[in-house]
């Protein structure tokens, strides 16, 4: 609902539907919440690990979730009533899913399996739309991992099928929301009636690859649209034009959308201290940009390190093992070509961070292997 009491799909409704789950077991004490979204940003840590460790094995398992625990921006953001810690909870459990044991030829998950995946995937939908198209992204993952070949009738059923699996379970939690959306508001928003907006703000003639929000109704069209779905339609008409028109300036600006995406680090202590309900000494708040961008940077180092590491093993490996471990690598290009065209900065950044860690992980595994190789020659009888 609106502040005026009208029906409203401008926010997704997933995460306030947690809250409102909360509030109904525990009570409205802010408390509570607090607690539940560290437990998930707990989970997280633990989803990462599971992740990371189908993929890639234990030692690089363990190494993503330690860096995980101590990312700097994980500790902030677990601490902020806000849908980022709960989306990546959701897609990691949906994602993890989708990934084949160690040594199987071709992809074996179950429909089933592939079922509650998509339930997992549309709970992160309905937390952040972002998610909506993640069959698409299982649909090459399945091609890539096809042990048949691309040109095999089987490959293209499994790949289907599987699709289809992930599908159904997505719209499970997804088509409840989507038809009460065309009751109340008389048209087919599947999850909110923001994506124009958000379009809008990424690609027009003042763009600056950020939020960009003026009340100026010269500079912003939509901001005298009183109806949400207008709004949301006018958004996305005259982004797209925009775009049509002005290619050249389009791909510029999103290279500046992805520098945006890879450096930024304000938003988290924007919320976590900025607006802390109580003052945060003055050490923290002179300390935290700088040490958060240090772990960003060694973040992105130690990802660049992990994605030559996952094509020097996929080569080496038998063939489908680079296929198989391809997930973070997919979705690291998913979220460069999702923001190459929506605004970007580091709030839109972070929920993608396990995939980054998942690669991080990897890379510090080849050290600590050889160590602990190079320590067993040492103890092994001569």
């Amino acid at each position: 609902m609106t502040k005026e009491g009208e029906p409203s799909a401008y926010r997704p409704i997933g995460y306030p539907l947690l809250l409102s789950l909360v509030v109904r077991l525990f009570g409205e004490d802010w408390w509570y919440a607090i607690v539940i979204q560290a437990l998930m940003g707990t989970g997280v840590v633990l989803a990462t690990y599971w992740l990371t460790t189908r993929l890639f094995g234990t030692t690089a398992g363990l190494a993503a979730a330690a860096l995980t625990a101590i990312m700097p921006d994980h500790l902030l953001w677990s601490t902020v009533l806000d849908s980022e810690v709960p989306f990546m909870v959701w897609m990691l459990l949906g994602v993890a899913l989708w990934v084949p044991p160690r040594g199987a030829a071709g992809f074996v998950p179950s429909l089933g399996t592939l079922v509650v995946s998509g339930v997992f995937l549309g709970l992160a939908a309905l937390t952040r739309p972002v998610m909506l198209p993640a069959a698409g992204v299982f649909f090459v993952y399945a091609m890539l991992c096809a042990r048949d070949g691309w040109r095999s009738l089987a490959t293209w059923r499994r790949a289907v099928t599987g699709t289809a699996a992930v599908v159904l379970g997505m719209a499970l939690v997804v088509a409840p929301w989507t038809v009460r959306n065309y009751v109340a508001l008389g048209a087919f928003v599947p999850v909110s009636t923001n994506g124009g907006v958000n379009l809008w703000q990424g690609n027009n003639p003042d763009a600056n690859g950020a939020f960009f929000w003026p009340t100026d109704p010269a500079r912003n069209p939509l901001s005298g649209v009183r109806d949400e779905v207008e709004r949301d339609r006018l958004g996305r008409r005259l982004a797209l034009q925009w775009i049509r028109e002005n290619p050249l300036e389009f791909a510029r600006l999103g290279l500046t959308k992805w520098r945006h995406l890879l450096t930024d680090v304000r938003t988290a202590p924007n919320f976590a201290i900025r607006k802390a309900s109580r003052p945060v000494p003055s050490v923290v708040r002179r300390h935290v940009y700088p040490v958060l961008q240090w772990a960003l940077n060694i973040l992105l180092a130690l990802t660049v390190a992990g994605l030559l590491t996952w094509l020097g093993r996929g080569w080496k490996h038998p063939a489908g093992e680079l296929a198989r471990t391809s997930l973070p690598a997919l979705f690291l290009l998913y979220m460069l070509a999702l923001h190459f065209v929506f605004p970007a900065w580091d709030r839109f950044r972070f929920p993608f961070t396990p995939f980054m860690l998942a690669l991080a992980g990897l890379a510090l595994a080849v050290p600590i292997e050889a160590l602990r190789s190079r320590r067993d020659a040492r103890r092994a009888p001569v």
